[in-house]
């Protein structure tokens, strides 16, 4: 591989022309012909967005490969590093954040994972067009890095270590080790299977009926034939049904990862007559961001949006033909198996009374500063032995962890990523979701023409009829009939394309009526709304049909009302106003203020002198802190009903009195309010949204600690909030998690905005964070014209291919 590198200002008096040139060997399996320029483009616009332009596919990945590399190579280095189980080898042994365990606990979890095998695996089985446009993408990081040399990150040298080359597997593993903080990893079912005797009888949330009327999908958008197949599918995996009449409930589960919100509006209900679409996922602002927002132009696709470093997987994103836009569904892909095993036989395990071999192998781990460390790990069929990790107690037995994408070989979602961005229509983009495993997710689309759709998308595990708990439990891996039956077909997985409202819009909440009999183990927002999706159900589904403005749809991400709060103040007032009741003087304090903040809106802007008490009312909806939960059900879903049931109860009668236990939540949630704003900025409310706004800004960013919890890093690197306008995370706009938002209106998709807080190029994140600071986005165009408009900044790479035929 030769490289030649040199800068030359260009004739539109930018900021510098970077003239990168790459020769490439490729297809040497082959015969070789002449080498063919593949000549790739790359140009940064102020925020730091890289802008691939190709005339092929390859050459797209390669150029986003060159890219990314020269932004997040630490990011990059590091993230492999934990999920190939070698994080003490690059920081040493420490302590990780908040937890008992080290990063020498951690290598011990994932090596015995085998995340990274795993990821060797499957990219064995991919197709070779997916395996080669990763092969053209990783050829770009790794050119990068070789042309940047000692100009890489100083945290490289700091940490005395270097990049290896980046390989599919990789990119992969980059995929994953964000996925897996959106799903469940399996290790506490162990703990539900050996409480279940305990628990029988006692508080069940699953056996709450959900809220039907928060679904996305209500049962009368469901097509009957269509629910038929799902019945009769389910009947062929050995379900005993109730007849079509009397659907089970399906039930809801504990409340798990929350992955923000999207919403669109499709061409009936847009004053365009195209889609507009908007896609917020609230997670945390990392430093460097968890996602980095990129912009590609290939032979046969033209998008951009968000995705992780080292992956050229669009998670959110648009073309000039449709957009999308990602919420956690939180489904539940994975299992523990607890294992027949013997003293007399430790590396065995029965099956139907049948033993069979562990694969055994042995592991070293290195720690950088200390002795390595050797690790054994076992695997079954079922997949590895986790028992230390599982959270056993003497006597449980061996445990082994079944786990999507550990153990699916069929595919790889980032054979769906490239059929999405290469689809035509919503119609398309939905088939090209079929290739989607991990993480689960809802997702919201729409297409040129104005046709929306939902879908929940991911590798739902169907298991068998002869086990127990939902998948909650750790099944009896004795016996071959507790093992799972396959995968939930992909047109059996709860979607919808059309609806009749003209509008869609996830943000955790119920996915489908519970006339959909699969049970797919959905925890987040399984038993109805949450905070935010109720908030938006307010703004997308007014009584009026009127059409939504592009302006309009945008609009709604600036929304700063948390509508639980919002109620908690109204009933409070209703006790206070309407039933006279006997409130603590702290509450009848908090109400003196909260009733003019309500009367202005429950905005919970930062200046609003009410805000800083409001952002006190605890939501916190659990049995052990009110019975209300045991009725309503937990968490945001329950805290939800019970509000929405109690407003629509003082609205129909205002001489409605709450009961006991309504009142006692509420006066208490305006007490403890009270106190813990005393308890922050002193006795005085006049100086309230001033230590406000001083408590904002010296929260801290560590450097590269994001959804890790990793030791400090790079304390040098640290950043600070700025000022934010609404830092209250039950909003739609929660500036405080505002990790990215596109806006994309398909009728002009020039016009589309986005913003990834810190920017994409690490230490240059100040365009990005004053516009955080303002809540303002920049623009997003796809037309290489438009581009040229706001670039500032370009390369020119030459990746010349030794190919046949070409």
């Amino acid at each position: 591989m030769g490289l030649l590198a040199r800068r030359l200002r260009d004739r539109w008096g930018l900021l510098g022309l970077g003239v990168l040139v790459v020769s490439m060997m490729v297809g040497l399996s082959r015969p070789i012909g002449a080498a063919v320029e593949d000549r790739v483009e790359v140009l940064r616009d102020p925020w730091g967005v890289p802008h691939v332009f190709a005339e092929t596919d390859e050459g797209a990945m390669f150029g986003l490969g060159s890219a990314v590399a020269a932004d997040r190579a630490f990011q990059m280095h590091l993230t492999r590093r934990i999920m190939q189980g070698r994080l003490a080898e690059t920081i040493g042994n420490q302590a990780l954040d908040g937890r008992r365990e080290s990063t020498l606990d951690l290598d011990r979890k994932n090596r015995t994972f085998d995340w990274a095998r795993a990821a060797d695996r499957v990219v064995a089985g991919l197709d070779e067009e997916t395996r080669g446009l990763l092969e053209a993408y990783c050829a770009g990081v790794n050119a990068a890095w070789s042309e940047r040399g000692d100009r890489l990150d100083p945290l490289f040298a700091r940490y005395e270590t270097e990049p290896e080359a980046w390989t599919p597997a990789d990119c992969l593993l980059a995929w994953w080790h964000l996925g897996q903080f959106f799903a469940t990893d399996g290790t506490r079912d162990l703990i539900a299977w050996r409480n279940r005797d305990r628990d029988r009888g006692r508080f069940d949330p699953a056996a709450i009926e959900p809220d039907d009327s928060a679904a996305v999908i209500q049962a009368d958008a469901i097509d009957p034939a269509w629910l038929g197949r799902v019945r009769a599918y389910l009947r062929e995996q050995g379900f005993e049904l109730p007849d079509e009449g009397e659907p089970e409930p399906t039930p809801g589960g504990p409340e798990g990862p929350s992955f923000s919100h999207a919403w669109a509006v499709g061409g009936e209900r847009s004053t365009t007559g195209s889609t507009v679409l908007v896609s917020m996922p609230q997670t945390v602002v990392a430093n460097p961001p968890l996602f980095y927002e990129w912009h590609v132009v290939g032979e046969t696709f033209n998008a951009r949006g968000i995705g992780v470093p080292g992956s050229p997987a669009l998670l959110i994103g648009f073309t000039d033909r449709v957009a999308w836009g990602l919420t956690a569904l939180g489904a539940d892909q994975a299992d523990l198996f607890r294992l027949q095993t013997s003293p007399d036989r430790p590396d065995s395990y029965a099956v139907d009374g049948e033993w069979r071999e562990m694969e055994v192998r042995e592991e070293t781990i290195l720690v950088k500063g200390g002795e390595p460390v050797t690790l054994t790990v076992r695997e079954t069929h079922l997949g590895p032995v986790v028992t230390e990790f599982a959270f056993a107690n003497e006597g449980d037995g061996e445990v082994a962890l079944r786990r999507v994408p550990l153990c699916d070989a069929e595919t790889e979602t980032i054979a769906a990523a490239v059929a999405m961005i290469r689809a035509d229509d919503a119609e398309g983009f939905d088939e090209a979701l079929r290739d989607w495993r991990f993480p689960s997710a809802n997702i919201v689309f729409g297409d040129k023409g104005g046709t929306l759709g939902y879908r929940t998308i991911g590798a739902f595990p169907m298991r068998s009829p002869e086990t127990e708990g939902g998948g909650s439990w750790a099944f009896d891996g004795s016996t071959a009939r507790s093992e799972w039956l396959g995968f939930v077909p992909h047109e059996l997985a709860p979607h919808l394309i059309d609806p009749a409202s003209g509008v869609l819009f996830s943000a955790n909440h119920r996915p489908i009526d519970s006339v959909y009999p699969i049970p797919l183990g959905i925890a987040t927002g399984s038993l109805g709304d949450t905070v935010r999706s109720w908030r938006l159900r307010e703004l997308l589904t007014p009584d009026e049909a009127a059409p939504f403005s592009p302006e309009a749809v945008r609009a709604m991400a600036d929304d700063p009302v948390n509508p639980a709060r919002r109620s908690l103040v109204r009933l409070g007032l209703h006790l206070r106003d309407r039933e006279g009741a006997d409130l603590a003087p702290e509450a009848i304090q908090a109400l003196d203020l909260l009733g003019p903040w309500l009367d202005r809106g429950a905005n919970s802007q930062r200046e609003d002198p009410g805000t800083p008490v409001a952002l006190e009312l605890s939501t916190f909806f659990r049995i052990m802190a009110t019975p209300l939960a045991g009725e309503y059900g937990g968490g945001e879903s329950g805290l939800s009903r019970w509000l929405r049931e109690a407003i629509g109860r003082i609205e129909g009668d205002p001489a409605a009195r709450l009961r006991e236990e309504e009142r006692a939540f509420v006066e208490n949630a305006l007490v403890t309010a009270w106190e813990a704003a005393t308890a922050r900025y002193g006795e005085d409310p006049a100086t309230w949204t001033e230590g406000l706004r001083i408590a904002l800004t010296e929260r801290v960013i560590p450097s590269h600690r994001g959804l890790d919890p990793l030791p400090p890093i790079a304390t040098d690197r640290d950043e600070t909030v700025p000022p934010l306008p609404c830092p209250d995370g039950g909003t739609i706009r929660s500036d405080v998690q505002r990790a990215y938002v596109q806006f994309v209106r398909l009728d002009d998709p020039d016009a589309s905005q986005s913003l990834l807080p810190l920017g994409g190029v690490e230490g240059n994140s100040d365009a990005t964070r004053a516009l955080w600071a303002e809540g303002e986005l920049h623009p997003a165009p796809l037309s290489r014209e438009a581009v040229e408009r706001i670039a500032v900044d370009r390369a020119v790479l030459i990746r010349a291919v030794e190919e046949a035929g070409r």
